[in-house]
């Protein structure tokens, strides 16, 4: 639903517009709005068959996995003590209220 929302929001239009290949993601503007994690598909887009849409869901489903394993690694490796919390029914609130009393009782709380 995230990536829907996204690629109707126009995002990928918006970070195709300023994405260079040879620039630093890793400061500024560049490092917050995302293009990092496009950074891939960007590149890739006129060699993949299939819609923005489809090719977001793909690459983003990557991203989502090579999270998770850094995640394990941060675990097992590390011993880090990590807590597993669903913020999900937050974004399903209409009202912003409503969004900061969710956030702040399933996220910030625990």
């Amino acid at each position: 639903m995230r990536v829907d929302q996204m690629v109707k929001a126009g995002l990928v239009d918006e970070v195709r517009q300023i994405f260079i290949p040879d620039a630093d993601y890793t400061k500024k503007f560049r490092r917050s709005i995302g293009v990092p994690n496009m950074d891939r598909y960007l590149r890739e887009e006129t060699d993949i068959d299939g819609d923005d849409e489809s090719n977001i869901k793909r690459n983003t489903s990557m991203l989502i996995c090579n999270q998770l394993d850094k995640i394990q690694r941060f675990i097992s490796e590390k011993m880090w003590s990590v807590h597993h919390i669903i913020a999900t029914d937050v974004f399903k609130e209409d009202r912003e209220e409503d969004i900061d009393e969710a956030w702040t009782n399933t996220v910030l709380q625990p």
